[in-house]
């Protein structure tokens, strides 16, 4: 068991080996392989490794808490479209927002990016 504190929009990190397969293959000419320092021409020798790792990066943020009626889902100011818009336009639901005012954008307030170096 293991315990690790990070702060809100810190990352941690945690990577491990899945699989590891080696291969070695030696093809060679029938016959003329036999031969004396010749037989070397022809054949061909071939290394093969392969390795699959997993990483998972987990970042945590802290919230603040928030009423039920404060929240957003997808559905709100949906409204379906008619029948004629549906048939004739193609039309599966009428323009988003309440009362035919656009939905305000929402900023996201947290540090968020990448760094590479």
């Amino acid at each position: 068991e293991s315990v690790i504190e990070l702060p809100s929009g810190g990352s941690m990190m945690m990577a491990g080996l899945i699989q590891s397969k080696s291969r070695q293959n030696l093809d060679q000419v029938p016959g003329l392989k036999k031969l004396p320092i010749l037989g070397a021409l022809f054949q061909s020798r071939d290394f093969l490794q392969e390795e699959t790792e997993l990483v998972v990066i987990v970042t945590p943020y802290l919230v603040d808490p928030t009423q039920k009626n404060q929240l957003r889902t997808p559905a709100d100011g949906y409204a379906n479209a008619s029948d004629a818009k549906t048939v004739f336009f193609g039309k599966l639901n009428e323009q988003y927002g309440r009362d035919g005012e656009p939905v305000e954008a929402s900023e996201y307030r947290a540090p968020v990016g990448f760094i590479e170096e």
